[in-house]
């Protein structure tokens, strides 16, 4: 069996209780005894300010494995980002037993020029999120070595919400025909959401951190954060014949959706209840 916990989204540059949020996913990974750790993405800028941030995962004793979201180049380089983080690509894989994990940087943008890592600080028009053709060649690669895969990424490659969802994901969900993919994560949505598609699940994680609204007239003048009481996450565990989600209630800290006027709590076509929702998965494997 495997075990491994996954959050994403902390934002730990404008969330008020950061250092609490953190000594809360440590806490949870050191009692169920996880095998590592997946941060989704938009942990945190790559500032000398932050670096206690890594510090504290690292001396955890946990190994955590770190995916790029838009947020975190937003200020920096991709290039800077890694050093910070000591990566030396973007995206790669490892192993942990008859597993492979795979984590895709899916934080591209696209026009006539090329294929361009985040941020476009010109603002050109463009496709985004993309991931990139060098990436999908390495993906393909890593595929074909019959193993079993999860794969992480911060963009969903199932939400077709708006450019919420990365927008080559056909070509990627291509790549996953015939191959024994057992679950794809992703964050970036700040929201909850399960679909299963040809026995693949696609699990999108609420944020560690809240909701961001964003509203007013005209649409994306205000924005407010919405901040959940606790820092949202899931522990994962496979064997051999189903994946277990345990996931966490929570509650809003101060305003709620409702405040905002989006009552039905949906919101970038996922649930934005405070939560983290759990499932038994029946596996069915391809080998």
């Amino acid at each position: 069996m495997i075990r491994f916990l996954v959050f994403g989204d902390l934002h730990y540059d404008t969330i008020s209780d950061g250092e609490q949020r953190i000594k809360e996913l440590i806490d949870k990974a050191q009692k169920e005894k996880v095998d590592f750790i997946v941060s989704l993405g938009d942990l945190c800028f790559p500032i000398e300010e932050n670096r206690h941030v890594l510090e504290k995962f690292k001396t955890a004793g946990i190994p955590i494995y770190h995916t790029i979201g838009n947020h975190d180049t937003q200020v920096c380089s991709i290039e800077e980002m890694l050093l910070f983080l000591s990566n030396d690509n973007s995206y790669y894989s490892f192993e942990y037993g008859e597993y492979k994990c795979i984590i895709l940087d899916s934080c591209f943008w696209q026009n006539q020029s090329g294929q361009h890592h985040f941020p476009n600080k010109r603002r050109e028009p463009a496709i985004y999120p993309v991931i990139p053709c060098d990436e999908v060649l390495w993906l393909k690669k890593e595929l074909s070595d019959n193993k079993k895969y999860i794969i992480f990424s911060h963009q969903s490659l199932v939400n077709e919400f708006g450019n919420r969802g990365i927008r080559n994901r056909q070509e990627i969900l291509d790549l996953y025909v015939g191959k024994n993919i057992i679950l794809c994560m992703n964050g970036h949505d700040h929201g909850d959401d399960l679909k299963i598609i040809n026995n693949i699940p696609f699990y999108t994680v609420n944020a560690s951190s809240g909701y961001c609204w964003w509203g007013g007239n005209p649409s994306g003048s205000e924005v407010k954060d919405l901040p959940y009481k606790n820092a949202l996450h899931v522990v994962i565990e496979l064997d051999e014949t189903e994946i277990r989600i345990k996931g966490i209630e929570s509650e809003y800290q101060d305003e709620t959706p409702d405040d905002v006027g989006v009552r039905n709590y949906r919101w970038n076509g996922v649930s934005i209840q405070p939560k983290t929702s759990s499932y038994r998965l029946t596996l069915h494997n391809k080998n």
